[in-house]
């Protein structure tokens, strides 16, 4: 007998500096892992691949819920005039069915925040990251 499988979409809490972002509806990171190509003199071909710095920076999707205060309001983002003086937040992505760190990334800053608003329906909220040292979740096995 042959047996049938369903698969579901991805099923994940996201966490900024500890709080729950339970308006987050999706995630979009890339890791780069700073590798770069070290060429010989008169060389158009490299010779070898050196790593030079690690980064992450991404987006997180949300939906602005009223009196929430959007990112301000779960301390992802200093108030405006205090930018200067911002602090780093930890960003943590978990499968919320058995609890698994996907993502963590303990030092991370909004680095931009927009925001589409339609007069009839949602208000959709992105926020742009970018992070120090992402751990994925073989990284803290």
């Amino acid at each position: 007998m042959a047996q049938s499988m369903v698969l579901a979409g991805s099923q994940v809490k996201v966490y900024i500096g500890g709080n729950l972002y339970s308006e987050a509806q999706s995630v979009n990171y890339t890791i780069d892992l700073g590798q770069d190509a070290i060429y010989g003199v008169d060389s158009y071909l490299p010779q070898e691949i050196r790593a030079t710095r690690v980064s992450i920076q991404g987006t997180i999707q949300a939906v602005y819920v009223g009196a929430s205060g959007g990112p301000q309001g779960k301390d992802a983002r200093a108030k405006i005039n205090e930018v200067l003086y911002q602090p780093y937040v930890a960003l943590r992505i978990k499968d919320a069915k058995n609890g698994e760190d996907i993502l963590f990334v303990p030092q991370c800053m909004v680095a931009q925040e927009s925001m589409s608003i339609s007069a009839k329906g949602t208000v959709k909220v992105s926020i742009s990251f970018r992070g120090i040292i992402p751990y994925t979740g073989f990284d803290m096995r």
